[in-house]
Parts: structure tokens; C-alpha cells; sequence
């Protein structure tokens, strides 16, 4: 069984969209694809929309029949860190249970794409947070980062915390969350990154102006194109 944990510098940097990218990717390519989400906050528990579910969008992007709660089997409110959403809405989590879903949806897939909450250091409860999350699926970790300026401190950061908790580094994505040229700083983004940290760019994930499902599968052929040198059928 192959598979990743998908990770990101920050919040809002395109964990998602990136996920739902190798998704298609692996699909298009004959995999039999599974995504887990494992937590998420600021969210209608029922996630009735993919519009507003992360987890409900990797399902659809991928067309599994897998059962939500697998998918994703916590599922808070709260616009927060899962132990702050935890503690205000008064739930306790386990990761024993999000482990033990993954294990199930591991044995249902060739492929296993898990994206994380937040960045490495989210806490998850008091003393357990993503790295030990991450580290407890034994997944190759990729990082998702922003091509603007400033990426360089927080993806550094994030390299660092990850080789400190042992976890194994596939690479770093690049992820465009706007359209238009690349400025000179951001053209060099990847370099600079693999010549400071040794960690290898997977690719710059392109921008996708209508982030749907029918959106992801319209760009088959840029993402196919982006990520072909470093995820080889």
C-alpha cells in the first residue's frame, strides 16, 4: 500500500486543493485511490455540502463509497485547533479512533492520501498533536506551501519540526492560489527552498480557478503535467 500525509506551512494554504489534485492524478492513472480527513473544524458536522467540507469534497473528487465517518470521523464547528474545538463544544477525541478508521480504509486501497489539520504542531488533544498523527500512519509527509514571499521561514520551519519528530519527507509542493505570471522572487521559490533545506520540490500545483470536482477534472492534464517528474506511473 502506497500513500501520503499531506501537510501545510499554515492554514488555508491548499492542502486540499493539492490533495484532490493527486487524487485525480493517482486516479487517472488506474489507482485505486482512498483520502481521509481525519479532523475538521468549522464545519457543519453533517457536511452536507462539499462546498463547505473539506472530507466531502475529497469524496466526491475521488467517487468512493466510503462512509463519512470513515472518511473523516470527527467533524466540530469550531473554527479552531481540534483540541480548542474539542474542549469548547465539550468532546473529547481519540486518536485511537481516527487511527483505527485509517487502518479500515487502508486495507480498502492501493493508494491512501491523508491530509492533516493545519500544519505538524496543531494540537489534536493536550499531548498528542499531527506529527504524532503522522508519524502513527507511517506516511511519507508532503508539505504544501505557498509560492509568495515569506514561504521560505514557515516552510523551513516546517522541514525542521518534521526531520526533529523523525518523520520521513517525500518533498514540498509549491501550491498557486492565484492566477497570473510569476514574479522573479516567486520563480525561485523552489530553488531556494531545496538549497537551504536539502528537501526536494514535487512540483508547483497549478492554479484552478473553479476549485469543483468537474474543475479538478478539467485540469487532469496541467496537474499530469506539474507533478510527472516526481510521482512516475
Amino acid at each position: 500500500m502506497q500513500g501520503y500525509f499531506i501537510t501545510g506551512t499554515d492554514t488555508n494554504v491548499g492542502k486540499t486543493v493539492v490533495t484532490a489534485c493527486l487524487a485525480n492524478l493517482f486516479k487517472s492513472r488506474g489507482e485505486n485511490v482512498g483520502v481521509m480527513k481525519p479532523i475538521e473544524t468549522g464545519v457543519d458536522p453533517e457536511c452536507s455540502s462539499s462546498a463547505n467540507s473539506d472530507a466531502k469534497f475529497l469524496i466526491e473528487v475521488t467517487g468512493v463509497q466510503d462512509a463519512l465517518e470513515d472518511v473523516c470521523p470527527y467533524r466540530l464547528k469550531t473554527p479552531a485547533s481540534p483540541y480548542q474545538a474539542g474542549k469548547i463544544e465539550g468532546k473529547e477525541l481519540y486518536p485511537e479512533k481516527i487511527l483505527e478508521r485509517f487502518r479500515a480504509l487502508q486495507s480498502k486501497h492501493s493508494m491512501m492520501l491523508v491530509e492533516g489539520i493545519g500544519g505538524l504542531l496543531v494540537p489534536i488533544t493536550r499531548r498528542y498533536n499531527v506529527t504524532d498523527l503522522a508519524l502513527q500512519m507511517n506516511l511519507p509527509l508532503i508539505i504544501v506551501s505557498r509560492i509568495r514571499v515569506g514561504t521560505l521561514n514557515h516552510t523551513l520551519l516546517t522541514i525542521n519540526a518534521a526531520r526533529q519528530h523523525g518523520l520521513k519527507i517525500k518533498g514540498v509542493i509549491l501550491n498557486r492560489n492565484e492566477g497570473g505570471d510569476l514574479d522573479e522572487v516567486e520563480k525561485q521559490q523552489g530553488k531556494m527552498i531545496e538549497e537551504l533545506s536539502d528537501t526536494p520540490i514535487l512540483g508547483i500545483c497549478p492554479y484552478i480557478e473553479d476549485v469543483s470536482v468537474e474543475g479538478i477534472r478539467q485540469n487532469t492534464g496541467r496537474i499530469e503535467h506539474a507533478f510527472q517528474d516526481n510521482f512516475s506511473a
